[in-house]
């Protein structure tokens, strides 16, 4: 989202129009960061700027062509370094001096390899790789997300003018055959930027390939000359100001569902071209861009944008959600400190005479810039502050008992499941659910004094396992082997765990909160020599619902389909059915959440138990408020404000909904809440086992803990 050929060379003619536009996309992207106002698509004033870039950028190498019959790389590369990293170096080092006073322990190393990415200009990089939506809400933001973009335009800046010279001055293509071939390349990345939204939106959204045709979309109209339609003045007019009201009807109409950028990126990035190829004509978009404020915001744009967003996410990661006024505050801020740094440092550095007469003098000076955001990260990354007490926790230890099981349950004679070994009364325990099968309710009252004493733990110890910074990486080994299915990925994968051999089969169906029970399954499975398969996929739940990131079933339905045909031939002795609580979706509207979860569960099950002796409904885990490795690195003696309460961490409305479902067709619904929580609340350590490793999710270390649980539950869905 960075505009980054804010102002303009003194070499290019002044276009006030591209001016004003650059002030109308970053209030649009302020607008939208800040939560003001009903931009809620104010995200595609990155769309914008990616036009202005192309254009500009052309322009200016298409003059050079003309003049000199070449482009000189250096020179040209001097010039962004002068432009853009004196302004971006200052933030970013800035930003690592403000986070290491307002952000926790995990955060600041966080923010030190954004900040290395940024100074690399592989930002884009690094957030796909993390994994970063920067669409989602309740994600961890990184204060320095923003230079994503600016790593997309620097990429571009790499390889476009040696591009141009190539066609130009080598291929000696005239301007209709550089046209047709431009052409070809916006078309290519359209259809590239199109698939991918569907197939990997977080690569289509990060990376240059499916963004190159909006830069290509500036591009091609400064090949063309700046201008279409020339002599149709009146048409100029009417199709700038309806390129105007495009961009804006598309920051209020756009929101975080919107598939993005995919076609609906079509609407901004035509408006532009056309506000661009109206240009000054009088009467068209130029009357309001030219406005005196907006010259001024346009001008200092690039800085404004720098700035705003470092200003918002720590002051929100210190202090908590900020309310409207204060939020508006930190955006006037960013207008002050954006007004400063144009005038002492961007504008300086830029035009100083002894850089600009010498391009390896400019390109060092960048280089130097990027080396100091480089050490000052590396400090920080190297120099993290302490993430645990000095107190030792008590190594966790599930306490042990016999489970009983009813005689009428029991197993037949022909059954491959091996018989409990005792039987005992059940006690009275603490069960909101009352679900607990016999066989569970001994081991949750013996272990019941556990948890209500890892209520009150308030150290975070010092062998707390996984570790705060470890707990992010502690996943289910399907992460590893890739068991656990990408979002537009949806072909079967040949997953199996346990005892390969096996005489009993159990299989594993649902999305990342299914797949975090695969540790302790696959413990109990080995232990029995039992066959596990898994078949997991992220944000697919196993309920046939539609999804934010699968609005139309497209992805997930297809997977959900496949694993269903695989259990028609496998006929495993059990099927395991677990998943998270989704957000409403495009599709679901006049319905409750609770009502879709049992519309998809219910059509899911009916489909499943006609392949399976047996299926088993696991209510999903307690689910705490806060992501807790980061909401206790920000306190480490205050760990009982990261829990929740039993009620907001289980949701019994969900889980009211399996009971019935499972009641109807006759399966084993098991919830697990009184394996993590209290009657009111669920604790966030566990004797030394951190529970969660972010803000829903286990670690796969508590759910091996869990294993004795998960043991009983199963052997009970399978007799």
């Amino acid at each position: 989202m960075l505009p980054a050929t804010i102002g303009h060379d003194k070499t290019a003619r002044f276009r006030p129009e591209v001016e004003g536009l650059r002030a109308v996309a970053v209030v649009l992207v302020l607008l939208y960061h800040a939560k003001l106002a009903a931009l809620t698509g104010g995200y595609i004033g990155v769309d914008v700027f990616f036009v202005l870039s192309g254009f500009l950028i052309t322009s200016l190498l298409m003059r050079e062509l003309a003049t000199t019959g070449t482009v000189s790389l250096a020179a040209f590369w001097a010039r962004r370094a002068r432009r853009l990293l004196p302004a971006s170096g200052l933030v970013v080092v800035a930003t690592l001096i403000a986070g290491r006073l307002m952000l926790d322990g995990l955060s600041q190393g966080d923010l030190a390899r954004d900040a290395i990415a940024a100074c690399a200009f592989v930002a884009n990089f690094r957030l796909f790789n993390v994994g970063t939506d920067y669409l989602a809400e309740g994600q961890a933001t990184s204060p320095l997300l923003h230079f994503w973009s600016l790593a997309v335009e620097e990429q571009y800046y790499l390889v476009w003018p040696g591009l141009m010279l190539l066609l130009v001055r080598y291929a000696r293509l005239a301007r209709r055959s550089l046209i047709a071939v431009l052409g070809v390349m916006w078309v290519v990345s359209l259809v590239l930027c199109v698939r991918s939204t569907h197939d990997d939106p977080m690569w289509a959204f990060f990376m240059l390939p499916a963004r190159a045709w909006e830069l290509l979309s500036g591009a091609l109209l400064a090949v063309v000359g700046g201008s279409l339609w020339k002599r149709a003045h009146r048409v100029r007019v009417i199709v700038g100001c309806v390129g105007l009201g495009s961009i804006i009807g598309a920051a209020l109409a756009y929101d975080d569902s919107t598939p993005f950028p995919g076609l609906a990126a079509i609407v901004p990035v035509l408006g532009t071209v056309a506000v661009i190829n109206a240009g000054v004509t009088f009467g068209g978009p130029i009357t309001i861009l030219r406005a005196r404020p907006l010259q001024w915001i346009g001008a200092r744009s690039y800085a404004i944008y720098l700035w705003h967003f470092p200003l918002l996410l720590l002051a929100e990661a210190r202090y908590g959600p900020l309310n409207a006024t204060t939020r508006g505050g930190l955006l006037l801020g960013s207008l002050a400190l954006a007004a400063l740094s144009y005038h002492l440092i961007e504008i300086p550095v830029r035009f100083a005479p002894r850089l600009v007469a010498s391009p390896g003098r400019s390109l060092a000076m960048g280089a130097s810039v990027a080396v100091v955001g480089v050490v000052v990260a590396s400090l920080v990354l190297h120099n993290p502050p302490r993430l645990s007490t000095d107190e030792i926790a008590a190594p966790a230890t599930l306490a042990t008992v016999a489970p009983s099981i009813p005689a009428t349950t029991a197993p037949s004679a022909t059954s491959t499941i091996p018989p409990p070994p005792t039987t005992m009364l059940r006690p009275e325990v603490a069960d909101a659910s009352h679900d607990n099968p016999p066989e569970l309710a001994p081991l949750i009252a013996a272990n019941l004094p556990l948890l209500e004493e890892s209520t009150t733990t308030r150290k975070v110890p010092a062998n707390l396992d996984p570790s705060l910074g470890a707990a992010k990486n502690d996943l289910p080994q399907v992460y590893a082997d890739e068991c656990i299915l990408d979002v537009g990925v949806s072909g079967l994968k040949d997953c199996v765990y346990g005892d390969p051999a096996g005489a009993v089969t159990i299989v594993l169906f649902g999305d990342s909160h299914a797949a975090q029970w695969m540790p302790a399954i696959n413990l109990v499975a080995i232990e029995n020599g039992w066959r596990l398969i898994v078949h997991t996929k992220k944000a697919c739940p196993s309920a046939e619902i539609p999804t934010i990131k699968d609005p139309n079933q497209t992805d997930c339905a297809v997977w959900r389909a496949s694993v269903i045909a695989s259990l028609e031939a496998l006929h495993p002795d059990l099927v395991v059915m677990s998943g998270y609580r989704y957000q409403a979706a495009p599709g679901t509207e006049g319905r409750t959440p609770d009502q879709v979860w049992r519309d998809g569960t219910d059509l899911t099950v009916s489909k499943v138990k006609p392949f399976a002796q047996h299926v088993l409904l696991l209510g999903d885990s307690a689910t705490p408020a806060l992501t807790v490795p980061y909401c206790l690195a920000n306190d480490l003696t205050n760990v009982p404000i990261c829990m929740a309460s039993r009620e907001e961490a289980t949701r019994p409305k969900r889980l009211q909904v399996e009971r019935e479902v499972a009641a109807k067709y006759d399966i084993d619904f098991i919830p697990t809440s009184d394996w993590m929580c209290t009657d009111t609340l669920c604790p966030v350590i566990v004797g030394n086992v951190l529970m969660y490793r972010d803000d829903s999710h286990i670690t796969a270390t508590a759910s091996e803990f869990l294993a004795p649980y998960v043991e009983l539950a199963l052997r009970h869905a399978m007799t």
